[in-house]
């Protein structure tokens, strides 16, 4: 503020809110606290727009938005909604407390941390598939040869991705035989689409594709296997439930609320072997954004950055001696950056592992233990909204003060 010939000037405040100094002493261009206001790139303040309601419901949560629709939870429910009301429920059995969503190749990926789903616009399946109950081996006439034969089962879909397998059985077979898969399981889950067996040579260790089928007995008594087709599926298993998915270098990973990140196999969000491909933490993961060349994960009391894959072993740089807020993690729309609430404030990260706390200098921001977010463009505007549950005031915000004259008593 300027005062001069009886006028008083407002300055542009382009640099925006300043909380950590005394009201005294806020430097020029900044303000104490701005309460529903936009600062415009000029330096600017103008109001900030209301809402209007656009659908009538109890308790929403879970929010999420992406090309193929807006979705939210509603007690058990999910819904979708997209412009019309009311909105429509696409899922019902939601159980759980903690929602996230991932985006991909027209498809939602979606957890509440005790079931996982996958949305697509025609459908709402189960993310990934039990495996089937083992095959129940007997033998006949046919041209094999003696020894001994192991099998197992998956189910699979139309695009060709199984499930996991059965548990692998065996049977011993006398000269001049065929094997008969018997007691075969009814497909129940609509994902599949038929039954893919798998069996060996005589006393060999690999199994090869036999056929599929949809009876619930075939019998292989003559010609050749599949030897194009070898079985690899060995401790394949649906993915876990978690709090945040995300889809990085050919993978979906998963972080539950144990401290454990699963990631699936290459180019197969649905298969995850989770006796191997896990990374263990200390604390609970509460961001979980992915770029280019890496991972930015925040637990407990650091920020780290995590480059490279798994097949190539990961780099750790730690960043931050702070963590961030779970459920507060973006991707930054026509970016490759990702973007955050930290305990210090809005952090953006770009590929290459940089990173930067972008309020932390001037901002002592309230602190919580989850949050959403919103990123929003409007008016020439990029915003990052943030709304925390149960937010508490830093200690590092500057705090009322007085002026006073001290006397030392004798002086």
């Amino acid at each position: 503020m300027k005062y001069e010939n009886g006028v008083v000037t407002l300055h542009p405040f382009g640099g925006g809110m300043n909380n950590l100094v005394q009201k005294a002493s806020i430097p020029e261009n900044f303000v104490r606290n701005a309460v529903n206001a936009d600062f415009a790139n000029d330096g600017s303040i103008r109001q900030r727009g209301g809402m209007t309601k656009t659908l009538a419901c109890i308790a929403p949560k879970g929010g999420y938005s992406c090309p193929l629709g807006r979705y939210f939870i509603e007690g058990s429910k999910l819904k979708q909604f997209n412009g019309s009301s009311p909105a429509t429920v696409i899922y019902s059995g939601i159980v759980g407390t903690t929602f996230t969503y991932e985006y991909f190749n027209d498809t939602v990926y979606f957890s509440d941390g005790v079931i996982s789903l996958k949305i697509t616009a025609t459908a709402v399946t189960k993310w990934g598939v039990t495996p089937p109950t083992a095959p129940a081996l007997s033998t006949t006439s046919g041209v094999y040869g003696a020894g001994r034969y192991l099998a197992c089962c998956a189910w699979v879909d139309a695009a060709g991705v199984e499930s996991g397998p059965s548990e692998i059985v065996s049977i011993d077979a006398q000269a001049s035989c065929g094997i008969v898969f018997g007691n075969l399981p009814h497909i129940v889950d609509s994902q599949a689409v038929a039954l893919r067996l798998y069996l060996s040579m005589p006393n060999g260790n690999e199994l090869f594709h036999v056929a599929d089928t949809t009876s619930s007995s075939y019998t292989i008594a003559a010609g050749t296997y599949d030897n194009s087709n070898v079985f690899d599926g060995h401790f394949i298993s649906p993915p876990p439930a978690g709090r945040i998915i995300r889809l990085y270098n050919a993978r979906a990973y998963v972080a539950d609320a144990l401290g454990t990140i699963w990631y699936s196999e290459p180019y197969s969000f649905d298969q995850f072997r989770l006796g191997s491909n896990f990374l263990q933490f200390p604390a609970v993961v509460d961001i979980m954004e992915p770029v280019a060349d890496g991972l930015f994960l925040a637990y407990g009391d650091r920020t780290e950055f995590w480059a490279g894959t798994p097949e190539d072993g990961f780099t750790v740089t730690k960043k931050f001696d702070y963590g961030g807020v779970y459920g507060t993690g973006r991707r930054a729309p026509t970016s490759s950056n990702v973007a955050w609430q930290s305990q210090r404030g809005l952090v953006i990260g770009a590929p290459g592992g940089e990173c930067k706390n972008v309020q932390e200098a001037n901002v002592a921001v309230e602190t919580a233990v989850s949050g959403a977010t919103l990123i929003r463009e409007q008016d020439g505007i990029r915003q990052f909204i943030v709304s925390l549950q149960q937010p508490t005031t830093s200690r590092l915000a500057a705090q009322s003060w007085i002026d006073a004259e001290v006397i030392r008593r004798g002086e």
